[in-house]
């Protein structure tokens, strides 16, 4: 039996719950707004909706068979990796709308834990496979999908090699600044539903490193945190341009 339904039926385990997707209270995902009503109600016949209440389950491990895919409707899930000597690289951050846990040869080749209450879409992978086969043009959807998570790769690949830590941190807090369900943009605040330690091991610092350039913006007069998770825009123009700067000394 899948450890995600089990969960669901264990009393100890209340923070995860899966049920069938609703048409009328679930939104439309990334993949289902570029096909047909027809496609559509085909993908939501296999569609099974989880909701996690709160972050740190894990979805699915590293090495594990790879039996669904998974789409975000709400909320974060970190895909990572460890290294032989037991390091966490976040590799990725899944936000709404983004696909993730394709198979490799049949097995998942990192981890995904959620990082905060979120609802994800769960597809069987062979049901999937069938309505493919059935319906070409989600394969075309798919394609273009890993296209995108190419680049994004590419584009990390570029902020590791070429920016310093405060670089890093403006990157990330520009990307969720750009998606409307973490920013206010009327309080031109962004919630950032991650820990320190979340925000280290994905732009690859330390936890102190991280709060170091937190508060290296906030001097320069780029941001200014109201908690741990909420923080103000006060620049984003600047924001922009210490992005773009070619790199300095660290921090």
């Amino acid at each position: 039996m899948n450890k995600l339904l089990m969960a669901t039926t264990n009393p100890r385990l209340p923070e995860i719950r899966a049920r069938l997707f609703d048409r009328e209270r679930d939104p439309l995902s990334k993949i289902e707004n570029l096909l047909s009503r027809k496609e559509q109600d085909a993908f939501r016949d296999i569609a099974t909706v989880l909701e996690y209440r709160r972050g740190g389950s894990t979805i699915f491990a590293e090495g594990e068979d790879a039996h669904f895919v998974y789409s975000v409707a709400a909320g974060v899930v970190r895909v990572s990796r460890h290294s032989n000597s037991g390091r966490r690289q976040v590799l990725a951050l899944m936000l709404p709308s983004d696909l993730f846990g394709l198979p490799d040869a049949g097995i998942y080749v990192n981890s995904a834990e959620v990082a905060c209450a979120s609802t994800l879409y769960r597809v069987p992978w062979e049901k999937l496979r069938n309505l493919m086969t059935r319906e070409p043009s989600i394969q075309l959807n798919l394609l273009n999908r890993v296209a995108f998570d190419l680049r994004e790769a590419q584009r990390r690949i570029m902020i590791l090699g070429q920016q310093n830590t405060s670089q890093r941190l403006a990157s990330l807090l520009l990307d969720f600044a750009n998606h409307p369900a973490f920013f206010d943009d009327g309080r031109s605040e962004v919630t950032l539903p991650l820990t320190r330690f979340d925000i280290a091991d994905y732009i690859g610092t330390a936890p102190e490193t991280v709060a170091r350039g937190f508060l290296r913006l906030e001097r320069e007069g780029l941001i200014r945190r109201l908690t741990a998770r909420l923080i103000q825009i006060r620049d984003l123009h600047g924001l922009h341009n210490l992005q773009m700067r070619k790199r300095r000394e660290d921090i």
